[in-house]
């Protein structure tokens, strides 16, 4: 998710919850969304899909879904993956090969083993840990070849918290893109996008599936 886009005249948190990403169903006026079991669509003609063609690229259900968390996450647009590292992978995929990515002292283990071990070999990516605690030591001592910060606030499993505006400010200014997982947070308690992360990113079999 990415872009924050206004506030002005925005329902409340609990009425987006229940209702962005979500109109009655065409066919049936099922006021909740149906789950898609569908694998294929029809077309219209020969090579010519509607909105959906197959579900592995799309689903009524999957739109729903990234669009109301995308709501919930004050930004403009997201996307859902079949587990949260493939989300994570996706985003590093952002990265320019030659350049590389750092994230806190205490990280989600899969996430660590993700970028230590299949990412950074993989791009031949140099990447780091660093005490988000002291941002002033941390701009003293960036690496020049951070272009991706990888932030948990609150961390897993350390719950250590770091002020987002700030780090994002810093990163900014080093034209790193901060991304937050903000699984353990969640939006309804905090929203990293409004404080100048460009990316946010959730495991969703955790908060927000109601773990």
């Amino acid at each position: 998710m990415g872009d924050t886009e206004s506030t002005e005249s925005r329902p409340g948190f609990e009425t987006r919850a229940i209702h962005d990403g979500q109109a009655p169903d065409a066919v049936t006026g099922a006021v909740v969304t149906p789950i898609s079991l569908a694998t294929t669509f029809a077309q219209t003609a020969v090579g010519s899909p509607g909105t959906y063609e197959y579900a592995r690229s799309g689903n009524p259900t999957r739109d729903a879904l990234q669009a109301c968390i995308a709501s919930l996450e004050q930004g403009s647009h997201g996307l859902a993956f079949a587990s949260g590292l493939a989300a994570e992978d996706a985003v590093l995929r952002l990265v320019t090969p030659g350049k590389g990515a750092m994230m806190g002292l205490d990280a989600y283990g899969g996430t660590y083993r993700l970028i230590s071990a299949v990412w950074g070999p993989e791009r031949s990516a140099g990447w780091s840990t660093a005490d988000f605690s002291d941002l002033t030591a941390l701009d003293a001592a960036w690496p020049d070849d951070v272009a991706l910060v990888w932030l948990e606030t609150p961390s897993n499993p350390m719950l250590r918290c770091t002020d987002i505006a700030a780090l994002a400010s810093l990163a900014h200014d080093h034209d790193a893109l901060l991304v937050v997982d903000n699984t353990f947070a969640t939006p309804y308690l905090q929203q990293p996008l409004r404080h100048g992360a460009d990316i946010v990113v959730h495991s969703a079999t955790k908060y927000l599936g109601g773990h």
